[in-house]
């Protein structure tokens, strides 16, 4: 296993270079490249998932195609300092001196035919080899590539501490909740029967101050069910059930009962609107119960027979 050397400075490598330097069988410590600093790895995943940047960064297969393979990894292996490539680097280019000299040879003395064939076979094996070694180095070239920036090294910015969001307020989602239903009457007013729309804004008289009230003394359990059940299933619920129908069925069809889709839709809204006053006098009688409990405290602790000596 090879070991690229450290050099002071250089910052620490992207986990996509550490990945590709593994592949073959290096150690890199410090920076892909003298001086160049490490793509972050959102950038270097958009790159190597770039058709036409993977396509622009594997030009250098020309280059042992034409049969100068120990150019290419000459250039791959000074760039990345990468020691094994430089040393195939230096492998193909003594195999095609020679296999060059052995040509030489065989065409200047006599009776060198089988030097030249031999020169022959091993310049075309070594540019065969060359040409499969560049291959299947590019994808492993293409990673490190994309770890490239071109630019100095610079310190990544601390990343922020996640900030928490503070537990919602269920009375406040209540209340946009209830704004958000009366939005929908409003906007449907064309579609709901006629006494619908002022129906569902008598309930919204009656539960916008119920929750501002319960929003300042703080709601129970018992009071928060009684106004999620109204404000987001029994209210909606009603509306967008009627409006899943087809105006003219709603108006006309009369059902078992007798009644049509738009007049027990009114019918619904009343016993709403009826519901939410009873809660409104529940609410509000909880509160009066919780004065007289402390009236009775207060008579029974400061009396006047407690205080005398």
């Amino acid at each position: 296993m090879s070991s690229v050397a450290p050099s002071r400075g250089d910052a620490r490598p992207s986990r996509a270079l550490r990945r590709a330097a593994a592949a073959e069988g290096a150690v890199v410590r410090r920076g892909g490249a003298r001086g160049a600093a490490q793509a972050p790895p959102e950038l270097v995943a958009r790159r190597l998932r770039s058709r036409a940047w993977r396509a622009a960064n594997s030009w250098w297969l020309v280059v042992p195609a034409v049969g100068l393979p120990w150019l290419s990894f000459l250039y791959m292996g000074l760039r990345a300092r990468r020691v094994r490539w430089v040393l195939a680097a230096v492998a193909y280019l003594v195999a095609f001196v020679a296999a060059g000299s052995a040509v030489g040879a065989g065409a200047l003395f006599p009776g060198g035919d089988l030097s030249i064939v031999l020169g022959v076979l091993l310049g075309t094996g070594t540019w065969g080899l060359g040409l499969v070694h560049s291959i299947m180095a590019n994808s492993t070239w293409l990673r490190i590539k994309a770890a490239f920036t071109g630019e100095p090294a610079l310190e990544a910015a601390p990343a922020p501490a996640p900030v928490q969001a503070p537990p919602a307020d269920p009375v406040v989602a209540l209340q946009e909740r209830l704004r958000e239903v009366v939005r929908t009457a409003n906007r449907a007013g064309g579609r709901l029967p006629d006494g619908a729309v002022p129906a569902v804004r008598e309930i919204e008289d009656v539960l916008r101050p119920l929750l501002a009230h319960v929003a300042r003394r703080g709601a129970d359990v018992e009071e928060l069910h009684n106004l999620e059940a109204i404000v987001t299933e029994y209210l909606p619920g009603a509306l967008e059930h009627y409006l899943d129908l087809p105006e003219e069925y709603a108006l006309t069809n009369r059902g078992p009962g007798g009644t049509t889709p738009a007049e027990e839709l009114l019918n619904q809204l009343r016993l709403l609107a009826d519901g939410s006053r009873d809660l409104q006098r529940a609410v509000h009688d909880q509160d009066a119960r919780k004065l007289a409990v402390q009236g009775r405290f207060l008579d029974a602790k400061f009396r006047r027979s407690d205080l005398d000596l």
